[in-house]
């Protein structure tokens, strides 16, 4: 692929990107992709950004509602372009999960999260990742994976598949014939009690920055520290979607992915009235295909931000459409991953929740065993 990067991070139908050690504080806020220059143009003269110092545990503390960008070790080579290659990224899912939205910059490019032969014979391939946490303050270190990039032999539009037959193949519910995947409100039991949604809570006073870097479970945050549960009212089946609230459901379809198929999840509508759906977007092959029996195929996560003023989603609501991609060589990496068996999970970032948990109050907040 000419890409400088460890084989271990080459797997499924992406290749992991990594942080390098060059990090900055964006003064002004987010910059978009220039296009014709590079985009170090605007760190060391623009007086756009300044280097964000590490702390003395070796890693970068990140503030929410804050944007940082950082230089990532892998570059993409001229070679790249000469045979036609494009690409197209996204946040890892576990990243998204916690509400930080992190996207790829690519020297050459005028827009984020993807490159074309075209932009890429300008400039020198280097690679940056914009990351804005939103909810919560995090922490990350040199060589976190946070993002991940997808090649494509000429426009990805070529290698599109579409159809009836291939919808009933992968999908296991109401999408199967378009394609598309709907909100499930219905409840689930955690520790005990029924909830269907997840919202975020940060702890007002001041606490340790998440680690967006896989740690022993043991000292993995304690998820009822940070999330409340939503649990929704059956006569209704509707979900009340505050403003400036993060919220984690669920898809009503179940996915099982052949090995020869890439799928990119795309939001139907990224604006729905007053709130946006973002997630991570790449589902990768045998994602849910292991899984049988009467739960065949495990569900997508969405998450999703109220805006300014309450609305409410309703149950079987249209949230997403799958494209599908033929790979040009069926995958090996049975890799089941970390959300394999997932109803309605949190990034594994957090640790898991008790067995046994006592109550629900009426804010939301759960009470332990």
């Amino acid at each position: 692929m000419e890409v400088e990067a460890p084989k271990e991070q080459i797997k499924k139908s992406a290749i992991d990107l990594s942080l390098s050690d060059k990090a900055f504080t964006m003064t002004q806020g987010s910059v978009k992709p220039p296009g014709s220059d590079s985009y170090s143009w605007f760190i060391e003269h623009e007086r756009l950004a300044r280097p964000l110092p590490r702390r003395k545990d070796g890693t970068f503390e990140l503030l929410a509602r804050s944007t940082y960008v950082f230089k990532l070790r892998e570059k993409l080579h001229q070679g790249l372009a000469e045979g036609g290659i494009h690409g197209q990224a996204t946040a890892k899912s576990s990243v998204g999960r916690v509400d930080v939205l992190a996207r790829l910059i690519v020297d050459g490019m005028e827009s984020y999260e993807s490159f074309d032969p075209k932009g890429l014979q300008r400039l020198c391939g280097d690679m940056y990742l914009e990351i804005t946490p939103i909810t919560f303050n995090v922490k990350v270190k040199e060589g976190d994976r946070l993002s991940q990039l997808r090649f494509f032999y000429g426009a990805p539009d070529d290698v599109q598949m579409k159809g009836e037959k291939l919808f009933r193949t992968v999908l296991h519910g109401a999408g199967q014939k378009d394609g598309s995947l709907s909100v499930d409100l219905s409840n689930v039991e955690i520790g005990g009690l029924p909830v269907a949604a997840f919202y975020a809570n940060p702890p007002r006073s001041r606490y340790e920055a998440i680690p967006l870097c896989q740690q022993p479970p043991k000292n993995r945050p304690d998820p009822c520290r940070y999330w409340r549960f939503k649990e929704s009212q059956q006569k209704t089946e509707r979900l009340k979607i505050k403003p400036g609230q993060f919220y984690i459901l669920r898809s009503k379809e179940r996915i099982s992915v052949p090995p020869g198929i890439a799928i990119y999840c795309r939001a139907s509508d990224e604006t729905i009235g007053e709130m946006r759906i973002h997630y991570a977007g790449f589902v990768h092959p045998f994602f849910g295909w292991d899984r049988t029996g009467p739960e065949r195929g495990t569900p997508l996560t969405f998450e999703v931000r109220g805006h300014q003023v309450p609305v409410t989603l309703a149950d079987g609501e249209k949230m997403a459409n799958l494209i599908f991609y033929r790979m040009s060589e069926d995958s090996r990496d049975r890799d089941p991953g970390s959300y394999q068996t997932q109803t309605l999970n949190l990034s594994t970032f957090f640790g898991a929740w008790p067995k046994k948990l006592k109550k629900v109050h009426k804010n939301g907040t759960v009470e332990q065993a």
